[in-house]
């Protein structure tokens, strides 16, 4: 009689558990809103042997050193570091089978993409002096991912899913070409300026967490560009690199 009870004791409490929002899955639309903390930086393709390509002395217009005793910059290191940024969003979701959905997503990102350069300057009498230099690159794209979701069977209020996409989307502050003027009165662009368009590939994974009133979803993605996007105006910034594509990592909270 006891061993009875005991193994009731666990029937009688899964039946008790309340599935909340239970025909959720069913209904052919769903809205809300993301909220997310990304970190972008760049996959950077340098060219070939670039460390031994000289650059003309007035190349790098933040340099602290007298350009009449310059007679070469190197660049023998470039690279991309991360800050954090944040994303809003608007959700739509289309139900597209028993566990698809089509997801629509616009949103606004900002953050800022670092690029830090190791020199090697070459005085007239082939002295050489080391500095190191990191330049800011501000950015706020405006994004519209559309990817396939597709969910695990639900488990009581939780369920897992996958998903993959594209993401178009344009950077606001591409175009700042920050022209300045040297102290010989050369006017010179003192910006990495890159594309304004790109498209991103995009996968992901995350958990939907179901509650009385709304739908949570938290969720980790990573977005890689598909497209070349560096331009040369500022030569000493995009001499040592063939090609730049955007890279973002995401984590989202989602509400619908």
């Amino acid at each position: 009689m006891l061993l009875l009870t005991v193994l009731a004791i666990p029937a009688q409490a899964q039946r008790r558990v309340i599935h909340y929002l239970p025909k959720y899955e069913q209904e052919p639309y769903h809205f809300g809103f993301l909220l997310a903390y990304n970190q972008m930086s760049y996959t950077i393709k340098t060219v070939a042997n670039y460390q031994n390509l000289p650059q003309p002395a007035n190349s790098w217009p933040n340099g602290n050193y007298s350009i009449s005793n310059t007679q070469n910059i190197y660049v023998y290191n470039v690279e991309t570091t991360q800050t954090p940024g944040f994303t809003v969003g608007i959700i739509g979701s289309k139900l597209l089978g028993r566990y698809f959905d089509l997801r629509f997503i616009p949103s606004l990102s900002f953050s800022e993409r670092r690029l830090r350069y190791n020199l090697a300057i070459e005085d007239i009498n082939g002295n050489m002096e080391y500095k190191e230099f990191t330049k800011s690159i501000g950015t706020t794209f405006v994004e519209f991912p559309l990817n396939i979701k597709y969910r695990s069977k639900r488990y009581n209020n939780i369920g897992a899913y996958v998903f993959g996409g594209f993401n178009p989307k344009l950077d606001l502050a591409s175009q700042k070409d920050n022209k300045e003027t040297d102290a010989y009165g050369n006017e010179f662009i003192n910006n990495l300026v890159t594309k304004r368009f790109d498209i991103a590939g995009e996968l992901g994974a995350g958990f939907d967490i179901y509650n009385q009133w709304f739908k949570m979803g938290i969720e980790v993605k990573m977005s890689f560009g598909l497209l070349d996007i560096v331009k040369s105006e500022a030569f000493i910034y995009t001499a040592p690199i063939d090609q730049l594509r955007n890279k973002l990592f995401q984590v989202s909270f989602l509400f619908e």
